[in-house]
């Protein structure tokens, strides 16, 4: 039973009420006929039974049931305080009534019981509630312990063993107390989870599996030991937590030791913040441990670069660029979509440069003197333009003071150069249409790329557009001044009055 039911807080007596008083004397009734209802069922192997001479003396007492005064007199003297628990209950349904009452409060719960004799206040609650699967332990804890004993108390039963035999029904009755409810009444989540809690019961062979998703804010444990009497309750338990945030070598399985299981037992931290404090205890040590651990989902890879690399969705590029910045600079990555952008936004903070020099060269990430403030993926494709069209830029001229329809041609001619016609729309989105001359002109582009007409051109539009494209094509192929001569050629085509 959890230490926080053992401490008893007595209040003052009090007249009870009459339907207070029936219960308690209906109780001592059943109990002054049929004292076995106190003994608990054997599954041990004990050579004599501890409880022989306690019930000894108290079927002596049961023979005097009718007797007030002298179960009262029983209850103050002998050396059995269960006996004479048992003697002082039995003795108000001798007298068929319940003038005043005391009340205890247990864990926060007000308990009233009549007071008897000597007997210390614990037994005679046990003893008078011992219809209560956890009052009742009040009742053999002594003994219990004593003796190093183990007392399962469900429903109406109690059942005693000599060593760690913990009944299935006891540890479904305790967890079906918890807010809990999987499916077919089971105590397994059914959920692997990255990081899950586990209790372990040796004796009945059963563990209790609760991942993080499932995982709430109680203490599994203390519902399961809140009905178990035994001076080391957790003797026949283990709790561990199994953590997939873990790299390669180690099994993540962490057992719940020492004081940590001790404030976890008295419900003082529960399920969901001991899973927590793994997940953020492993987190940090991947972080720090310079080693290539891959996690996605639910799948842990160790440094398996290649067979992560194939699980992840996400564009060749994509994985092309993390296989490449991952296999010089081991680092640990966790995702949970199984994205590759997703596995390169996490990194992107630590390892911009990186992964900048991944997706261009060494030497050209280090023109970066300071992160790029776009979101990675678009820093790192921008980048990358950058880079392949270094040479096709260096071999062109420059255009001084170029008029807007120059600029757009432009801009186009390197991008169809570079990056041809993916790139060429990713161009012509960022220029502004204004008119039917600039629509035509990134639709002959589109076109000389292999592309093709928007659908919402007119006739007239589509056919001017088309009329570009020979035009167009000489730009893309020139060089050096003949680049100059065909893209006034161009400019001419497009009768925008402008010339470099």
């Amino acid at each position: 039973m959890a230490e926080k039911n053992k401490r008893l807080h007595i209040r003052g007596v009090k007249q009870p009420s009459k339907r207070l008083e029936d219960d308690v004397i209906g109780r001592a009734k059943d109990l002054a006929d049929n004292p076995g209802l106190l003994r608990p069922l054997c599954a041990g192997n004990c050579r004599k039974c501890v409880f022989d001479k306690v019930f000894k003396d108290i079927d002596k007492y049961a023979k005097y049931r009718g007797d007030e005064q002298a179960l009262i007199k029983m209850a103050s003297k002998g050396l059995d305080s269960m006996a004479k628990a048992y003697a002082g209950t039995i003795s108000v349904a001798a007298a068929g009534k319940v003038p005043l009452m005391a009340t205890a409060v247990i864990g926060g719960q007000r308990v009233p019981y009549v007071v008897r004799g000597t007997v210390p206040a614990p037994l005679l609650i046990g003893c008078q509630h011992y219809d209560d699967p956890k009052l009742r332990l009040l009742y053999y804890n002594g003994l219990i312990k004593k003796q190093g004993l183990h007392l399962y108390s469900w429903g109406d039963k109690s059942v005693c063993s000599d060593a760690p035999n913990m009944p299935e029904d006891y540890l479904y009755d305790t967890w079906w107390e918890t807010p809990y409810k999987f499916d077919g009444d089971g105590i397994d989540c059914g959920h692997e989870g990255n990081v899950s809690l586990n209790i372990g019961v040796k004796s009945c062979g059963c563990t209790i599996h609760i991942c993080s998703d499932c995982a709430k804010d109680v203490s599994t444990l203390a519902y399961i030991v809140s009905r178990l009497s035994a001076e080391d309750p957790l003797d026949d338990i283990s709790v561990w937590v199994q953590s997939k945030y873990h790299s390669e070598g180690s099994d993540g399985k962490h057992a719940v030791t020492g004081d940590q299981l001790k404030q976890y037992m008295l419900g003082k931290t529960t399920d969901r913040a001991l899973i927590e404090s793994v997940r953020r205890s492993d987190l940090s040590d991947l972080a720090s441990s310079g080693s290539l651990t891959l996690i996605s989902g639910d799948r842990n890879y160790g440094s398996d670069l290649d067979s992560f690399i194939s699980g992840l969705s996400g564009t060749d590029g994509e994985k092309e660029l993390l296989k490449s910045f991952l296999s010089g600079n081991p680092r640990s990555v966790v995702i949970k979509s199984g994205k590759a952008s997703e596995a390169v936004a996490g990194l992107w903070s630590a390892d911009w440069k990186g992964l900048i020099a991944a997706a261009t060269s060494a030497e050209f990430a280090e023109r970066y003197s300071e992160m790029p403030r776009l979101p990675a993926a678009d820093a790192i494709a921008e980048a990358r333009r950058a880079f392949i069209s270094k040479d096709v830029i260096e071999d062109l001229p420059a255009f001084r003071r170029p008029g807007p329809m120059t600029q757009a041609a432009d801009s186009l001619a390197k991008a169809a150069k570079v990056g041809g016609l993916a790139m060429v729309e990713e161009t012509a989105a960022g220029i502004p249409m204004r008119d039917s001359k600039s629509k035509g002109l990134a639709a002959g582009f589109a076109l000389a790329c292999g592309g093709s007409v928007p659908a919402s051109f007119s006739k007239d539009e589509k056919e001017f557009a088309e009329f570009l494209v020979p035009f167009i094509k000489q730009v893309i192929g020139a060089s050096g001044e003949k680049y100059r001569e065909d893209m006034n050629t161009l400019l001419m085509a497009l009768s925008c009055g402008e010339k470099v």
